[in-house]
């Protein structure tokens, strides 16, 4: 028993560093002229191909499950719009004008904003663990975007909007298909979720007609985000659910970040100070705080992965 708990722990582990990686090398993308219109649509249809393959192989019963009842089409929809193209246009953008550590670490305090907004909608008043945790996200958030500073922002006003609302979007993302998930396959969800979103982005700005010209090394980053960091991990995380806990996988989440200031710092030169990663250090704490806290704090066992 022991060791499969380790191995749900590995694959959880697994996926989030993907996911984690997968920022500073869409920020080096980036330096070499790709659009983040075309980065998105183009690894969200092919993820979207390759998960829906696999969907009808594993579970081609369930395939069109969501579109045969209304209320789970429109929340479907909305998903695709508003979650899954909205979190990652969002994300990359902020990966694009910031840095892909700032960004993710300021995105991972998207549980802060879905406990904020799960208490206004319930009208609960918050406990006591819920007001800590805002106030040291908020302090974790001022030390990242002020390097310790207080009096004054050490990164763009646009990188601090785009930061902000990549978390906002993230929460968004996690709200969105609560319920969906549970009368559906996850696979199946995010497999026409990836799909129709990227066709979407496609249709405004195809992503064939406007091939960049990248080096070996470029090409190489890109498929890594598409096979490691969209297809492996969305399918090694769901793989960890099996072994552990929905709130096991989120305390792991955290490598997420860490792996994304890591291979910035090692690979990308970025320099970040004592109270950048103090900051950085903070939030992290604070989501796990928050998945610790549980019954009452957020939900959020119906997040998936980017």
């Amino acid at each position: 028993m022991k060791r499969v708990r380790l191995w749900g722990i590995f694959l959880a582990i697994l996926g989030s560093s993907f996911w984690g990686i997968s920022g500073p090398i869409s920020e080096a993308l980036f330096d070499q002229g790709i659009k983040v219109s075309w980065l998105i649509s183009s690894k969200m249809i092919i993820a979207g191909i390759v998960l829906m393959l696999v969907a009808f192989w594993k579970e081609h019963k369930a395939i069109l499950a969501p579109w045969r009842n209304t209320r789970d089409a429109l929340q479907l929809i909305l998903f695709i719009l508003f979650g899954m193209i909205g979190m990652q246009y969002i994300y990359f953008k902020a990966v694009a004008v910031a840095n892909a550590a700032t960004a993710t670490i300021l995105q991972y305090l998207s549980p802060v904003v879905v406990l904020i907004f799960l208490a206004l909608r319930l009208r609960e008043k918050p406990r006591r663990i819920d007001i800590v945790t805002i106030c040291f996200a908020m302090m974790g958030t001022a030390l990242v975007v002020t390097k310790g500073h207080f009096t004054h922002l050490a990164i763009s006003p646009n990188a601090f909007f785009w930061g902000i609302m990549a978390a906002l979007a993230a929460a968004t993302y996690t709200l969105l298909p609560a319920g969906l998930l549970h009368r559906h396959s996850p696979i199946v969800v995010t497999a026409w979720a990836q799909l129709i979103g990227g066709l979407l982005i496609d249709v405004f700005d195809p992503f064939w007609k406007e091939i960049p010209h990248l080096d070996h090394a470029g090409w190489a980053g890109y498929w890594f985000i598409v096979i490691f960091g969209t297809i492996i991990a969305y399918s090694v995380y769901l793989a960890s659910l099996q072994f552990i806990s929905p709130t096991a996988a989120t305390l792991l989440d955290a490598f997420e970040p860490l792996g994304a200031t890591v291979v910035s710092v090692v690979f990308l030169h970025m320099h970040m100070g004592f109270a950048e990663i103090l900051g950085g250090v903070i939030i992290i704490l604070t989501v796990a705080m928050m998945a610790m806290a549980t019954p009452h704090g957020p939900k959020l066992e119906d997040r998936s992965p980017d």
